[in-house]
């Protein structure tokens, strides 16, 4: 695909490949939105259902209106403008504010309850439940503000992997306003799947933290292997590879992305790379990340109650490595 002269993709400031080789549109599937078995056979052969239009445009206005009231008082927009427009005080950086989640009961009725819910009860089969905390990220204009790529299993695989992450646009995000991108085919990567998508971000052990790692190279007199680095990074970010351009580069494929939209809904499974991009505008841009699965199966409990443990000491579990 071609983007438009008057927009820019980058990741931390550099340009991304949006050849017909490095970047690809998303594949809709609101054609097949009622169609169960078609959006199951989908999900397994992409990772993902793009599903613009889905939830009720309505009630996505009405929680963006809550969210920029919000951060005009904590003084992150730029009062020359109504809160609504979302324009960023220049001297304002942001990317993740969880705290704007809380008490949103706009933004409540969007996430977990109507259109959303329906689509999960009939998608899944069966009674639904969703994880207690959301992750609110609001994104401020420049390059320092893009997500790294990763599996959201490291950071949510203690309990059923059967865990499905909506990723919903409070606002309509144009291709330079840094957007959700995924790595085509990412879930299909084995050797990915098989060592960091076994990754508890919150375990350790004594023999396999990124401590003991660099005192067993310096007693053994050496330096650090490729594949210790590594796993010292997965452990402690979470992240596949903290540079999206080189995470396409060494793994393969497309990224894909989206013009969104507000009432447009991303769905996506735990073993789908994704990323975001730099936001060149002047507006903040707000999405929520919130997590769904059966009620019957097991739950992360890092993310359950009004309270959650999250990535807190109560969270940090030892292991025999």
């Amino acid at each position: 695909m071609t983007l438009e002269a008057s927009q820019t993709l980058t990741y931390c400031g550099n340009p991304i490949d949006t050849s017909p080789a490095g970047f690809g549109e998303l594949r809709r599937s609101d054609d097949a939105a009622r169609d169960v078995g078609e959006l199951r056979r989908r999900m397994a052969e992409d990772g993902y259902l793009f599903l613009p239009g889905l939830l009720d445009r309505d009630e996505v206005v009405a929680a963006r209106q809550e969210v920029m009231d919000r951060l005009q008082a904590a003084g992150i927009l730029d009062e020359a403008y109504p809160a609504y427009e979302g324009v960023v005080r220049p001297d304002q950086t942001l990317a993740f504010m969880p705290q704007l989640a809380k008490g949103n009961q706009p933004l409540m009725q969007v996430l977990y309850a109507g259109a959303m819910m329906d689509f999960y009860t009939r998608f899944l089969g069966g009674p639904v439940r969703h994880y207690d905390y959301t992750w609110f990220r609001a994104k401020t204009p420049g390059t320092r503000t893009a997500t790294q790529p990763h599996y959201d299993v490291v950071y949510m695989g203690r309990g059923t992997h059967r865990l499905y992450t909506s990723w919903t646009p409070l606002v309509d995000v144009p291709y330079d306003m840094g957007g959700l991108i995924v790595l085509e085919n990412s879930h299909r990567q084995e050797e990915m799947v098989r060592t960091y998508g076994q990754t508890d971000v919150d375990a350790y052990c004594e023999e396999g933290n990124a401590r003991a790692i660099v005192e067993q190279a310096r007693r053994e007199g050496r330096e650090l292997s490729a594949e210790e680095r590594q796993q010292i990074r997965w452990n402690s970010t979470g992240a596949y590879n903290p540079d999206a351009i080189a995470a396409r580069r060494d793994l393969g494929g497309r990224w894909l992305s989206a013009e969104y939209e507000m009432g447009d809904l991303l769905v996506f499974g735990m073993y789908v790379l994704h990323a975001s991009t730099d936001n060149h505008t002047n507006h903040i841009r707000i999405s929520s990340d919130s997590r769904y699965q059966l009620a019957s199966e097991a739950v992360d409990e890092r993310w359950i109650g009004e309270d959650p443990p999250i990535h807190g000491i109560r969270a940090k579990r030892g292991m025999i490595c």
